[in-house]
């Protein structure tokens, strides 16, 4: 950074210099002067107007790359979601299955033990 204030500033140091020491009148050097520094500030801000158009179109680009990130993983999160929802189900019907097989069992052992009881 240092380097090329360093740069502009030798720059302009010379233009000045060769303009002061131009063999032209005040008037042709001033018109020229004035000529040279819009030259200058179109080109600069054509420059810039480009270089803003360039950050504008790689700021779209990585907001599209992260929409597609964020597309994929809300997927893959919805994903998770419905597999250990599946799960879940699955988990309780097994449990409610084993509950009732429990209950059927005891509920056999006892009528078996009433029937045995009535009949001694």
């Amino acid at each position: 950074m240092r380097s090329t204030r360093d740069f502009l500033l030798g720059f302009l140091t010379g233009v000045a210099a060769g303009i002061l020491t131009a063999p032209k009148t005040g008037r042709e050097s001033r018109q020229w002067i004035q000529d040279e520094t819009n030259k200058r500030t179109k080109d600069l801000q054509d420059q810039w107007g480009k270089g803003v158009d360039q950050v504008k179109t790689q700021v779209d680009q990585v907001k599209s790359q992260v929409n597609d990130w964020t597309t994929k993983v809300q997927d893959q999160v919805n994903q998770l979601n419905n597999q250990s929802a599946q799960k879940k189900e699955e988990y309780k019907d097994q449990y409610n299955n084993q509950v009732d097989n429990l209950a059927n069992k005891t509920e056999q052992g006892v009528e078996s033990t009433r029937q045995s009881i009535k009949l001694d």
